[in-house]
């Protein structure tokens, strides 16, 4: 298969959509502790507290991992550009797929990350549910 050098170039409207993405989930994130933080030190209780900030240290760390598996990506893409030009095919390509590789674990990152905020939103919605059924 030929790789040409426009073909890593390819990645970056990709990788700068999913990035930016990542970066949104992150600030989304950290807003939600903030203002846990913020009910905590005012007297608000919550139930399953503990529970709730477990999941999001673990959502916080994977959207780093998310980010920076995405920033490696974009990295090897433009090694693998720059390997072309200098002629250097077979590096160029294992570079390339090395790229790809690195998406893909961003990617699946972010299914993971999406199903703990799917369970952060269930705790939520059963603490409401149980204050209403008493």
């Amino acid at each position: 298969m030929e790789v040409t050098l426009t073909t890593p170039a390819l990645l970056f409207p990709a990788i700068a959509i999913l990035m930016l993405g990542w970066v949104n989930r992150y600030l989304g994130t950290a807003n939600v502790i903030r203002t846990f933080k913020k009910d905590y030190d005012t007297g608000y209780a919550r139930t399953e507290i503990v529970s709730q900030l477990n999941v999001l240290k673990k959502r916080i760390e994977l959207s780093r991992y998310m980010m920076t598996f995405g920033v490696i990506a974009l990295i090897l893409a433009c090694m693998s550009m720059f390997l072309i030009f200098a002629n250097l095919q077979q590096a160029g390509k294992i570079t390339f797929g090395l790229s790809i590789l690195g998406m893909i674990v961003s990617m699946f990152l972010s299914l993971y990350e999406t199903s703990l905020s799917n369970k952060a939103l269930i705790l939520e919605i059963d603490d409401v549910i149980d204050k209403e059924m008493k």
